[in-house]
């Protein structure tokens, strides 16, 4: 170990101080640890966290509706095959599919295949395989040389009725009895016509909803129809499906 004298001032003796040891040097500070953060309630409070809660939840919504719009079809008649302008129409022409519409009024511009295909009834135009078949399409057949526009109240026609269906045509009544009563009376004034269309579109009749209906009259009908129409100014009309 080396010395080095050190002179004092006041006495002038030699004082002798020897290197620093290991036990006077001073021991290094201890290293400062971090104590680890949890996550707790604070963490559910982030609006970062709230945002993308929401996102996902609006993502899973917005899938639920395409799904669900995907699957929003309306069933429809279409072409079989290739049909000719002036063909009468009959089952093995048709066949039910499925169309996704953008909107209810579209669709109901084609037949509904809910209701039976229609038949006596032949095609204004060619159709070709797999197209639509449209309401106005249709025509009535060669027997028919005449058609006739009804308005019937809600209540007086089916439900499903449909062009091509069959219908014999009623008139309802009310007159004033003796007494001052109301008595009704039903008198038919067309038998077995063919449906050629119809409209559902609200109309005023007789202050409530009724549809626009054509049918179709064949010589027959036409010669009686000045007795037709005035029964009809008589009363509403009541449209009676026949089977088969």
């Amino acid at each position: 170990m080396d010395v080095f004298p050190i002179r004092g001032r006041m006495s002038g003796m030699a004082t002798t101080v020897g290197a620093p040891t290991a036990r006077d040097r001073v021991a290094d500070p201890p290293a400062r640890t971090v104590p680890a953060r949890r996550l707790g309630a604070d963490r559910w409070r982030d609006p970062r966290l709230a945002v993308g809660v929401l996102l996902v939840a609006a993502s899973v919504v917005l899938g639920v509706r395409v799904v669900e719009a995907a699957d929003d079809t309306v069933t429809v008649w279409s072409a079989r095959s290739d049909v000719s302008a002036g063909t009468v129409l009959t089952d093995a022409d048709l066949v039910a599919t499925q169309v996704h519409f953008a909107g209810g009024d579209e669709a109901r511009l084609y037949l509904s295949a809910e209701a039976a295909p229609p038949s006596g009834v032949a095609l204004g135009h060619d159709l070709r395989a797999g197209e639509l078949l449209a309401a106005s399409s249709l025509q009535p057949s060669s027997a028919a040389t005449a058609e006739l526009p009804l308005a019937v109240p809600d209540g007086s026609i089916p439900a499903d009725l449909a062009p091509g269906d069959h219908v014999d045509v009623w008139v309802a009544s009310e007159a004033t009895g003796a007494a001052g009563g109301a008595t009704g009376t039903a008198t038919q004034v067309l038998s077995d016509v063919s449906i050629v269309s119809l409209d559902t579109a609200d109309t005023a009749l007789g202050g409530g909803a009724a549809t626009r209906v054509l049918v179709a009259l064949d010589d027959a009908a036409v010669a009686g129809l000045d007795e037709t129409l005035a029964t009809l100014a008589s009363g509403a009309p009541v449209l009676v499906r026949r089977g088969g």
